[in-house]
């Protein structure tokens, strides 16, 4: 039986609208809503938000779009409860210059209103124009709050450059005159993630120990931290200081602590941590079952990489390519080869990565025809114009003895980097063919 065939009044349907959305039920909330529409009733200033929220999580931006109009129609231009919706919808379906609009056009507009418009301009990373709004706002009266703040941060995410890193701690200045930058645990999280992002861990480090409060991401998020620059031992030293806290533990930390394991190269510490994955019952997530195969062949412990594998009932690409990169890693290009053979064979496509790999084993073996082979698959899955997968087919090719092969492979490549045009210097050189990549011999 259908919605429709009920002459529900709309405060049933609002309430069904919200329970669906707030439990997360995106897709059946808009379905509620379609059969609300179709059996006469139009919604209210609290339908609209509620499903613009469903269209925001699904980035529908085709629902969307269809609300907007049905909100336009319906004269909700002059309610910034309906309009702030709205904005954060077109913000989090990546349509920034929508968001805009909406936001130009609203004739009263609240804090939720200016922090949902710097939220869209931080998650593309404009941080110019997130800032500039940050300005207009306070100059407007209205102050910022740590949200405001926290989506700022979390702008620099993919960002590393002297300019950014000076707006960075120019926003960590203001938060200490505004007295929230160590209170709000959010907030000084997402300012140690900002330094981590720019290695900038001595003043990450001054924020945590400044904290009036920790949560498990503040700890991960100075593990990590650690890990990225480089600094293992620093990392393990804050975990253990984090046990004897009792600050708990998640796959995260875990994550961290396994690729610090690959830095170090220690198998008594990398056992260490597959104790505690096991302990905590981490291990049977993918992304630490990737990691613990590559631990462990950096350990040079391949038996026990290979278990693990081996225990792996649903094996993702991941799976076999960290077990295969374990193999010619080590020295070992025909085990590679072998496990790569059992791949095709499964559901698994591999990817760039994986076929760079197999073919750096098949240099490694010197084997021409089992290169040529691979070749011939790269063709028939449509990789052959991944720059990673031509790199190594130009490398294998020149490790097998045929450098004209080597050539041809390299002069398909339409959009050459200088990772390619090493690797085929490279090949000449161990030719002895110094000259003949010239610049006249380009031309």
């Amino acid at each position: 039986m259908s919605f429709a065939s009920f002459r529900r009044p709309l405060y049933l349907w609002n309430l069904m609208i919200r329970d669906s959305a707030n439990n997360g039920f995106f897709t059946q909330t808009l379905n509620i809503y379609s059969s609300m529409a179709h059996s006469g009733v139009h919604g209210n200033n609290l339908t609209y938000p509620l499903l613009l929220k469903a269209c925001a999580n699904l980035a529908s931006i085709q629902h969307g779009t269809l609300l907007h109009a049905r909100v336009f129609k319906l004269g909700f231009q002059a309610d910034t409860f309906v309009q702030t919706a709205l904005l954060d919808m077109y913000s989090k379906c990546s349509h920034v210059a929508s968001a805009r609009l909406v936001f130009d056009e609203m004739p009263q507009r609240s804090v939720v209103s200016w922090n949902a418009m710097v939220s869209a301009y931080s998650r593309v990373s404009s941080m110019d124009q997130a800032l500039s709004l940050l300005k207009e706002m306070w100059v407007l009266g209205f102050e910022p709050t740590a949200s405001t703040f926290v989506s700022i941060l979390s702008g620099y995410s993919d960002l590393d450059s002297f300019k950014f890193r000076l707006q960075g701690e120019s926003i960590h200045c203001c938060l200490i005159k505004l007295g929230i930058a160590h209170t709000e645990v959010s907030l000084a999280n997402s300012l140690m993630a900002m330094y981590a992002q720019f290695c900038m861990m001595d003043e990450a480090r001054k924020v945590f120990y400044l904290m009036d409060e920790k949560s498990i991401i503040s700890w991960t998020t100075m593990i990590g931290g650690y890990v990225k620059i480089g600094h293992a031992v620093e990392a393990f030293g804050l975990f253990n200081q984090m046990q004897r806290q009792s600050a708990g533990t998640d796959f995260v930390v875990f994550l961290n602590l396994i690729s610090g394991c690959i830095q170090v190269g220690e198998l008594l510490l990398a056992s260490s941590v597959h104790s505690l994955v096991l302990k905590c019952g981490c291990d049977e997530v993918d992304s630490v079952e990737n990691l613990l195969i590559a631990m462990y062949a950096k350990c040079g412990n391949l038996t026990s990489a290979r278990r693990i594998f081996d225990l792996i009932i649903e094996k993702s690409m991941l799976s076999w390519t960290s077990m295969i990169a374990g193999y010619a890693h080590s020295g070992l290009p025909a085990e590679a080869l072998d496990l790569f053979r059992r791949m095709v064979k499964t559901d698994i496509r591999p990817n760039g990565a994986t076929l760079a790999t197999v073919l750096s084993a098949c240099a490694d073996l010197g084997s021409l025809s089992t290169g040529q082979e691979i070749e011939e698959y790269v063709f028939l899955n449509g990789l052959e114009s991944d720059q990673q997968v031509q790199t190594s087919l130009i490398h294998m090719y020149s490790k097998c003895g045929s450098i004209k092969k080597a050539r041809e492979v390299f002069e398909r490549v339409t959009d050459k980097d200088l990772t390619v045009w090493t690797s085929m210097i490279n090949s000449y050189a161990i030719h002895g063919m110094g000259m003949r990549l010239s610049p006249s011999s380009t031309k």
